[in-house]
């Protein structure tokens, strides 16, 4: 909403097989100001998996894990944005605007990747080029 100073969206999605997670990256554009990944566990019990307190569009990054994290079936991954659409963003390009999902960056983008790999098991094939 225009003017709005700490506005929060958030979306979850389910986790449909373990997953090795190798790193995390967060894309919001210039009303973000802060982020955050949770993984809720099929009991209801959470875990912060990374917690960006100030987002910068600026300094966009990817955030390694030092070791997988396995992300388990059945669980799910919430993602939190909060933006500042108020004049006391001095990135933000129109504090009278009402902001709407955009490619450009004067929209918004809520985008929380996931990076993993899936394992291949013994017997699997492997498609070359020859």
């Amino acid at each position: 909403p225009a003017g709005e100073k700490a506005h929060i969206e958030t979306t979850t999605r389910g986790v449909p097989f373990d997953i090795p997670a190798l790193g995390f990256m967060a894309h919001m554009h210039v009303r973000g100001t802060a982020f955050t990944y949770e993984l809720i566990h099929k009991n209801g019990d959470s875990e912060i998996l990374l917690d960006i307190p100030r987002y910068d569009f600026n300094w966009q990054l990817r955030y390694e894990l030092k070791e997988p994290k396995i992300l388990p079936k059945g669980s799910s991954v919430k993602v939190t944005g909060v933006f500042d659409n108020s004049e006391n963003n001095k990135a933000n390009p129109d504090p009278k605007k009402t902001v709407k999902w955009g490619d450009q960056t004067v929209d918004e983008m809520l985008i929380g990747y996931v990076e993993y790999f899936v394992p291949i098991e013994e017997g699997d094939k492997i498609a070359t080029v020859e």
